[in-house]
């Protein structure tokens, strides 16, 4: 990512707080799935990127932005680990962090049964909100983790895979799936600190809330997908 002389086109400007977020959460992403693509959509004020995890659940993280009026709306598909590096190499040389949409190498991000950042979750229309805080939601993850590794000792990941899907499929804290609460935690968007979370349903959308992103989940077949959000 080139941060020096950025012709002023589709130019977005982090503050440095902000560019820290997204290469910290960024990097923790890329630890889990290297290969991992980043879907950015540019507000007049605001920049999220969404990146879908392997265990079939979706990470949002906003930040603040200055953007150009050229950028405003902007959507780009690009390599996480390119965009994180980027943002890692300018915090380290202490510049601006500032970049124009079109230098940054577009990727296609595969398109499968499950999520997909050709489909976006909505906007709005979020509705039976349940709020509480992190601490009292972490020790149920923990629980769920040793379950596991109690339960796959000594086998491989294709003989461990059902009993995975079985954990992470159960409903847990405010009828958001496991594997919702366990890519939080993982992400370190929810602590053992007592940070203000919300569950929300919007359809068969899912979505918790955190200070530090959103995850989003959806329930598999035909009526899910007829909420969903298509990116053009």
């Amino acid at each position: 990512m080139n941060t020096a002389q950025v012709p002023m086109s589709r130019l977005v400007t982090l503050a440095e707080p902000d560019a820290r977020i997204l290469s910290l959460v960024g990097r923790r992403q890329i630890e889990w799935d290297p290969l991992s693509a980043v879907r950015m959509t540019v507000g007049r004020s605001a920049i999220a990127c969404y990146v879908v995890l392997p265990m079939d659940v979706m990470c949002m993280v906003a930040v603040p932005a200055q953007v150009s009026s050229e950028a405003v709306d902007a959507v780009v598909t690009i390599s996480l680990s390119s965009f994180v590096t980027g943002l890692e190499e300018a915090l380290a040389r202490g510049e601006d962090i500032r970049f124009d949409l079109d230098s940054l190498p577009s990727v296609t991000a595969p398109i499968d049964q499950g999520l997909t950042l050709a489909q976006l979750p909505p906007r709005d229309g979020w509705q039976m909100p349940i709020h509480g805080v992190s601490s009292d939601v972490t020790p149920l993850v923990k629980e769920a983790v040793e379950e596991y590794r109690q339960r796959t000792a000594g086998m491989s990941e294709r003989q461990a895979a059902p009993i995975a899907e079985e954990i992470w499929a159960r409903s847990a804290w405010a009828g958001l799936p496991m594997r919702t609460l366990h890519a939080a935690r993982r992400l370190r968007l929810i602590t053992d600190e007592p940070l203000r979370i919300t569950a929300a349903t919007s359809g068969a959308w899912k979505r918790l809330s955190t200070p530090r992103g959103q995850l989003f989940t959806y329930s598999a077949g035909i009526e899910a997908r007829l909420g969903l959000h298509v990116v053009r």
